[in-house]
């Protein structure tokens, strides 16, 4: 994507993009290679931001999958749903899975004080850093480039 291109992008955090994002659906796939460029990956935790519908936004603090190479994080989408539903307890399965969206990430320190101040949801947004691009992998005949 061009630097044009990036700009026409509708974001919603205020600080600059960072990440390419899969959150991987493959329940059985760790990944511990990159998909896309087959190096090891790293482990990163990063408060994602997420929005929950209807209008629900929730922090999670999450230990990732993150390729430094091709600056891939990658989050596995049944453990994202079960930290939502154990942190989110009046929500039920049916309600969560489909129906939220990984919108990016926080600094460390913006995160701890918007959870300890209980900030209103303006003041993340303010610290929100939107993903570059959202992938897709999809396993033909096995993983591959």
């Amino acid at each position: 994507m061009s630097k044009k291109d990036e700009m026409k992008v509708p974001r919603l955090g205020k600080q600059l993009p960072r990440y390419r994002f899969f959150l991987n659906p493959y329940r059985h796939e760790r990944f511990s290679r990159c998909p896309q460029c087959s190096n090891k990956t790293g482990q990163r935790k990063l408060p994602l931001f997420i929005h929950i519908d209807p209008n629900q936004p929730f922090l999670l603090n999450k230990t990732c999958r993150y390729c430094s190479h091709c600056d891939l994080l990658i989050a596995h989408q049944n453990e994202v749903e079960r930290l939502i539903l154990t942190a989110v307890p009046t929500l039920d399965e049916e309600t969560v899975r489909g129906h939220y969206l990984v919108v990016g990430t926080l600094d460390r320190a913006d995160w701890k004080r918007i959870i300890q101040n209980d900030s209103p949801v303006e003041a993340t947004i303010e610290a929100l850093h939107d993903f570059k691009d959202a992938v897709v992998f999809t396993p033909v005949g096995g993983w591959g480039r």
